[in-house]
Parts: structure tokens; C-alpha cells; sequence
């Protein structure tokens, strides 16, 4: 049995899921349903993989204003709303600023006040926000959030700026007006992108006697400590032959 740290599964980016959420927008690019139906999806992906949220939320905006919001839970809802009614918060930060923010306490933090305090009443005490950055514009932001302070850390930040990567290339292709009925070059990558982390799951399984979550959480780890993108990680140990560890990886 390999000697690779002991990583819990279910902090690992849910990559089939994402694949699976591209796939089935694929046919439907141009609908507004489908618009809805990913950022929903994505929602829930982002409260997955950042093991200590307990909801999650995606909103794409434009001109400050948000075109589509998916939430995983009402309260998380409630606190996305209430950003849009006072003006101020970190989701809109992350937008604004292209930016992500962490939240330690929502009762002590001092930027957005008039929101913290709210949100602390409705019981959200802390929160990550990250970014959708696609091209050269910001799409929107995804946010989790916890009922309990200090949940989340630079390594959860890091997570949720590889999936906002992915989920910004999706979503920015199925919210625009004069997109073509093809698939987009940006989420045709994300779909090669999950082939190839099944080709590197495989090559880590054999060669270091890992389980399927083992070798998926080995490959979120990896990318999170060397803030290597997942595909192009999954593509460095496809592509090597001779049993070099992945650990190598840069």
C-alpha cells in the first residue's frame, strides 16, 4: 500500500460531476432553463467539494446587476439577496474586484458591515467568495458559506478557484446572447479535461495501490498544494511513462 497522506475523499472537486453538468448543457446551449439549470447544479458542486460549507451559491451578474442565481439552500439565498438590496458583500466584491474573499466571522468583520450583521442574524457566520473569470471578464462569483466561524481556509480558497475556472468557462458560454449552437473551444477543454483526470486516476491507482477516491483525492491535493490546474496536472501524468511519482508534477 502506498505511504500517500490520507486525504478525505469528499474534499475532492467532484470532476466527474462537473463533467456531467457540461455534458447535459451540451445540447441546450442557448436555452434560459439550461442557464438556471447549471448554475443550480454548480451550486451544489461548490457546497461538495469545500468540505465544511453548508451551502453553497452561484450568481452570474452583469453591470452590477445578477442575471441568473442558483442556491443550494434558502438561507444561502437569503444571504445572496441581501447584497443586492444593501449594495455591499463579499459576493459582489469578488465580482467588483476579480477577487476572492474570506470571511472569518461574520459578527467581527468590518468591510461589509450592514451585510455581516444581517447575515449573522440569519445565521451565516462564515464565508469564501471566488471570482468567475472568463477571458478577460468576471461573470459573476460563487460563494459557500458555513453556520459556524472560521471555516473555511486558504486551501478551501484554493479549491474553489480551480472548479470557479471550469464553472466560469461553462457558464460564460451557455448565458451568451450570440453564442453559435456549437459547443465552445472553453468547455470542449473542460470535457477532454475529465477524460484525461480518468486516464491519471487509472495510472495512480495502479502504480501507488490506490482506491478511486484515493487517487482522485491524491490529484486534488496535488493540485491545490502546487496551484497547478487539474488539467494540467491529469495531462503531466498521462502523458509520463516511466513511473515518475505525480508528486513531481509542476
Amino acid at each position: 500500500m502506498s505511504d500517500a497522506p490520507q486525504i478525505n475523499p469528499q474534499s475532492a472537486p467532484q470532476i466527474d460531476e462537473l463533467g456531467v453538468i457540461i455534458g447535459r448543457t451540451k445540447g441546450f446551449l442557448l436555452t434560459e432553463q439550461t442557464v438556471q439549470d447549471a448554475v443550480d447544479a454548480l451550486a451544489e458542486v461548490a457546497r461538495d467539494v469545500i468540505i465544511h460549507a453548508d451551502g453553497a451559491g452561484v450568481s452570474l451578474i452583469r453591470d452590477g446587476d445578477r442575471t441568473s442565481v442558483g442556491a443550494t439552500d434558502a438561507k444561502v439565498l437569503e444571504a445572496d439577496n441581501l447584497q443586492y438590496t444593501l449594495g455591499e458583500g463579499p459576493c459582489l466584491s469578488s465580482w467588483a474586484t476579480n477577487q476572492s474573499h474570506i470571511i472569518a466571522d461574520t459578527e467581527t468583520d468590518t468591510r461589509w458591515k450592514r451585510w455581516a450583521a444581517t447575515a449573522a442574524t440569519a445565521g451565516v457566520r462564515s464565508c469564501l467568495s471566488v471570482p468567475l473569470i472568463r477571458g478577460m471578464d468576471t461573470i459573476g462569483a460563487m460563494k459557500v458559506y458555513a453556520g459556524t466561524p472560521d471555516a473555511f481556509t486558504t486551501d478551501d480558497q484554493r479549491l474553489l478557484v480551480n472548479l470557479a475556472k471550469s464553472a466560469a468557462a461553462l457558464l460564460g458560454h451557455v448565458q451568451a446572447s450570440d453564442t453559435p449552437q456549437r459547443i465552445s473551444d472553453e468547455v470542449s477543454d473542460s470535457l477532454r479535461t475529465r477524460d484525461t483526470v480518468g486516464i491519471a486516476r487509472g495510472i495512480l491507482m495502479e502504480r501507488h495501490d490506490l482506491g478511486r477516491d484515493e487517487a482522485l483525492a491524491r490529484i486534488t491535493a496535488l493540485s491545490s498544494e502546487t496551484n497547478t490546474p487539474v488539467s494540467d496536472l491529469t495531462a503531466t501524468i498521462a502523458e509520463r511513462k516511466n513511473g515518475i511519482d505525480p508528486s513531481e508534477a509542476s
